[in-house]
C-alpha cells in the first residue's frame, strides 16, 4: 500500500471507531420522578406561625427539576477515556432573605439513578452562628411515596446550638413543622 491509500485507511478506521464509540457512550437519563414532586411542592411563599401568630417567612423563588436527557462520554476527551455517562435527577426550591435576621432555605430531593437510592436535604442558613442541616437516604422507586406520607427528620448538623432541631415533611404539602430552639417554639403552616 502506498503512503496516501494508507493515510486514508487508518482516517476511515479512526472515523468508524468514534462513531462506534459514541453509539455506544450514550446513555438516556430521566428527569426527575413524578411520584416525588409531592414532598417539595412548586410554591412562592412557604409561611409558618407558632402559638403566639408571629410569622416565619420564606419567599422561594427559586425553584428547579430535572428534565430528560441524554448524556454522553466526551470521546475528544484525552485519549477518548471520559467518564462513563452516569444518572441523576434532582428537584429544588431555595429562598431568598428577607432581612439578616430571617434565614434562608435550601431543599432538595436528589435521585441517583444508578444506586437507586433518593436524599432529601434541606438546610437553614442565616446571618447567626448555626447553620442547620436535615437529611435522609431512602432506596428509590419510580413508583408511590418513597419516604412514606410523613417525614420526621432531626438536625443531622454536629452542633451543640442548632436553631432548628427538627422538620416535618408531609406528602403532599411539603414542610408542614419546623421546631426553632432559639424562639423556643414551634412553626407551622
Amino acid at each position: 500500500m502506498n503512503c496516501r491509500i494508507q493515510t486514508r485507511y487508518w482516517i476511515a478506521f479512526a472515523a468508524t471507531m468514534v462513531v462506534i464509540l459514541s453509539c455506544h457512550n450514550k446513555k438516556d437519563c430521566p428527569g426527575f420522578s413524578e411520584n416525588l414532586l409531592a414532598y417539595i411542592p412548586q410554591e412562592s411563599r412557604l409561611v409558618f406561625y407558632n402559638g403566639d401568630g408571629d410569622s416565619l417567612v420564606f419567599n422561594t423563588g427559586s425553584y428547579s427539576k430535572t428534565e430528560p436527557r441524554t448524556l454522553q462520554r466526551n470521546v475528544l476527551s484525552v485519549g477518548g477515556t471520559g467518564s462513563k455517562p452516569y444518572c441523576m435527577s434532582s428537584c429544588s426550591m431555595s429562598s431568598e432573605m428577607l432581612s439578616t435576621e430571617e434565614p434562608q432555605l435550601n431543599y432538595t430531593i436528589n435521585i441517583d439513578n444508578e444506586a437507586d437510592t433518593c436524599d432529601i436535604s434541606l438546610s437553614f442558613a442565616s446571618s447567626l452562628p448555626s447553620n442547620d442541616y436535615f437529611f435522609t437516604r431512602a432506596e428509590f422507586s419510580p413508583t408511590g411515596r418513597v419516604f412514606g406520607d410523613t417525614i420526621r427528620l432531626g438536625n443531622y448538623t454536629p452542633t451543640t446550638d442548632p436553631r432548628f432541631s427538627f422538620i416535618e415533611i408531609v406528602y403532599g404539602r411539603g414542610i408542614t413543622r419546623i421546631q426553632d430552639d432559639l424562639e423556643g417554639c414551634e412553626w407551622v403552616r
